[in-house]
């Protein structure tokens, strides 16, 4: 199954190109046209094998993204016009589908507000407090952009070679988290903008449109092209894990469940300097710290992390041989590159941060974890919300349970 897309082809290579000068902004009319005729046959895949090239020669930067949206809105209509492949109902590609559909259906509901707020006078109370709860709802849309970066990302890194155009839609997809994120503040902060607020509104509907363009005319026609299509519903349960942004998962019939190897997964006991515990033992001990623990070995690959009650970042059985570049938008994976290079070079041991997310002060920390002889052997990640742990006062020298 993996591999199927291999060297760049001629059309992708072309586009690669002509992707460069509009980024250079050297295209002039008569390219444009030539570039229409001998790109008559491209298919989605070279655009995505374009793409690749893109990103393994440059950074992800505003200026790549402004160039590559340039060249879509040239091949918009070829690619609007390709064959669309017919979807199964209730795989995972035809949920997307239907997600992407009411995703549109409510990022139109905005636009009785854009036209009520075309006043020099500042907005009511009321209109700004309805204005918040439609950016909150609006939110929603993260649950699909989680799908898509730890399921079907991961699981197309592994199949196509080219995976790298995976980051420009991941930036896409962090610049609607962030124009989200300006305008609930705007709708609360007292001091009203309209430029700003016409400004964000009119970025935020074209990269909410992009990233549907992306999903629909290129990347599902070259998934179900190449045959991975089936491979995906696979997914079903985790995608209904994290849940979609406005539609409902299928109901998915119980999976024959094989009988447990109680014995080997509680017994045969690993030996420790310091003790013994078995597999099934070791399991729970750290599914059952108030912790979310990420291991990436020296190879920089995803090999393990917990399931605690609570987590603080979406995790998925997709991301395990993952790189952890690529478990990182592209606009912070320098600082993973750094931390890990440092934790390599054996000149840090660690690294610490600690970020507001939902409702929770975020306390993150990476540990260089090296053997008896001092060799890097990897990277630990230890996640936990610390907002009560911060709120703590006195002391508590008695048991005193508190009723859930």
């Amino acid at each position: 199954m993996s591999q199927q897309i291999k060297k760049p082809g001629k059309y992708a290579l072309y586009l690669y190109d002509f992707t460069n000068k509009l980024i250079a902004g050297s295209v002039s009319r008569e390219e444009v046209i030539e570039a229409h005729k001998k790109l008559a046959g491209s298919k989605p895949k070279d655009f995505i094998s374009a793409v690749d090239l893109l990103v393994q020669k440059r950074p992800v930067t505003v200026e790549m993204k402004k160039g590559i949206n340039k060249m879509l809105n040239v091949f918009y209509t070829h690619l609007n016009e390709l064959p669309q492949p017919v979807l199964k109902d209730d795989s995972f590609l035809r949920i997307l589908v239907r997600d992407n559909k009411e995703i549109i259906a409510h990022a139109n509901q905005l636009k009785p507000f854009i036209k009520e707020l075309q006043r020099p006078d500042t907005p009511s109370p009321q209109l700004l407090e309805k204005l918040q709860k439609y950016f909150n709802e609006l939110s929603k849309v993260e649950q699909h952009y989680q799908v898509m970066e730890n399921i079907l990302f991961p699981f197309l890194e592994k199949q196509w070679p080219d995976h790298r155009c995976f980051q420009v839609l991941w930036s896409v997809h962090d610049d609607v988290r962030e124009e989200l994120r300006e305008l609930q503040k705007l709708a609360v902060s007292g001091n009203w903008d309209l430029k700003r607020f016409n400004r964000l509104t009119g970025d935020l509907f074209f990269n909410l449109k992009t990233v549907i363009f992306r999903e629909e005319k290129i990347l599902i026609p070259a998934i179900v092209a190449a045959g991975f299509d089936k491979a995906l519903d696979d997914f079903q349960a985790e995608a209904a894990e994290i849940g979609w942004s406005f539609v409902e998962s299928p109901v998915l019939k119980a999976a024959e469940s094989p009988t447990r190897n109680t014995a080997g997964k509680f017994g045969n006991n690993i030996k420790f300097l310091t003790g013994s515990l078995s597999p099934g033992q070791i399991e729970l001990i750290f599914n059952h710290l108030p912790v979310d623990i990420t291991f990436v070995d020296e190879e920089d690959t995803v090999r393990y992390f917990s399931t605690p009650k609570k987590r603080t970042f979406t995790r998925t059985n997709a991301v395990i041989g993952r790189t952890v570049q690529n478990c990182h938008p592209p606009e912070s994976v320098w600082m993973v590159e750094e931390i890990l290079a440092a934790f390599r070079k054996g000149e840090q041991d660690d690294a610490s941060f600690w970020i507001q997310f939902k409702n929770q002060f975020v306390y993150i920390q990476y540990f260089a974890m090296r053997d008896g002889d001092g060799n890097y052997r990897g990277t630990i990640e230890v996640t936990q919300d610390v907002k009560e742990i911060r709120n703590l006062e006195g002391e508590r020298r008695l048991l005193n349970w508190e009723k859930k």
